[in-house]
């Protein structure tokens, strides 16, 4: 009797105690929720954030209502990678309720100021696909637009801009729209000026370095031409000079001939012959000089080679001039 009064007396004391703990945690859960709630109503976000994350905390406290204003606090307070995650988890926990809508558009949002722009574009498109009807669809389309704007596909974002300016000219976002559209234009101006200055950038630098090489080409052309034309002026001096040397000893062995032939007159000055004419300066068709010892040829007056001699040292002194010009 006195065992089973002590069972009793044990149970009532852990009930008590579990009474006490439960009225406890109810009373903790419900003052972080309200102290959240007074962090949430004066703007107080990093309070507001801390509370309410406490207060979620609590069984009781685990509801669409805590969770939705959890993450409102987190997105004002800038703490998106918390935010994102306690979207995942509403996501999750709460289908069906009022502010899915909003929290599903919410993670579109937060992917995309996080730089998850492909995961930003799939998660906003579900929602465009879902609530099309939304007053939030704009936005939606809007951030779909950016994320494509900041991959860098910039036709792609031009036409999601495009469609808001013109479907939907009301929304707070068309001004926004509008301007990224300007800003697409006009980049694809710089990018058509830039390909250009570059094609052009290019083709001068193609045409230059073509322009040098045909310059090189023709100052070795020009090169080799004068040093050819040298060569050949070269070798029509030479040419030149061996024919005066020629003429010169020609014109020795003329002056010889003439001393001999002026000697054989002079020797045989006093013979008697019937014509006199044989040893005249102009050759007697009727002369015979077969038997003589004498070589009087029948060339070109002395007169005429002197000229001719003239005339080739005029060329050689010509051929130098062009020369020594060639040389400087």
């Amino acid at each position: 009797m006195v065992k089973l009064n002590c069972k009793k007396i044990f149970l009532s004391a852990v009930f008590a105690c579990l009474a006490i703990n439960f009225v406890s945690a109810s009373e903790s859960a419900e003052t972080a929720f309200v102290q959240g709630l007074v962090s949430y109503s004066a703007g107080d976000w990093k309070s507001a954030e801390f509370s309410l994350k406490k207060a979620a905390g609590y069984t009781e406290n685990f509801n669409p209502d805590t969770y939705f204003m959890l993450i409102t606090a987190e997105v004002n307070a800038n703490d998106n990678k918390a935010a994102l995650d306690d979207c995942e988890i509403y996501l999750e926990s709460f289908p069906d309720t009022i502010y899915y809508p909003r929290v599903m558009y919410q993670k579109g949002r937060l992917l995309y100021s996080l730089g998850e722009y492909e995961k930003a574009i799939i998660a906003l498109s579900d929602f465009c696909h879902q609530y099309e009807n939304d007053d939030l669809y704009s936005f939606a389309l809007f951030y779909i637009g950016e994320s494509l704007f900041s991959g860098y596909k910039y036709e792609d974002a031009a036409n999601i801009y495009s469609r808001i300016v013109t479907e939907y000219p009301e929304s707070p976002k068309a001004p926004a729209s509008q301007y990224r559209l300007e800003t697409i234009n006009q980049r694809g101006r710089e990018e058509k000026l830039l390909y250009l200055l570059k094609q052009t950038g290019e083709e001068y630098l193609s045409t230059k370095e073509e322009y040098e090489k045909q310059l090189r080409v023709f100052n070795s052309e020009s090169l080799d031409s004068t040093k050819r034309k040298l060569a050949e002026t070269q070798n029509k001096n030479a040419e030149l000079e061996k024919q005066v040397k020629d003429l010169q000893a020609q014109l020795s062995g003329y002056q010889n001939s003439r001393q001999d032939k002026n000697n054989v007159r002079h020797a045989y000055v006093n013979k008697p012959y019937e014509d006199d004419n044989v040893y005249s300066d102009e050759p007697n068709s009727n002369a015979d000089y077969t038997n003589s010892d004498v070589d009087i040829p029948n060339t070109t007056p002395y007169d005429e080679t002197q000229d001719m001699i003239k005339v080739l040292k005029q060329k050689a002194l010509e051929a130098q001039r062009i020369l020594d010009s060639n040389k400087k």
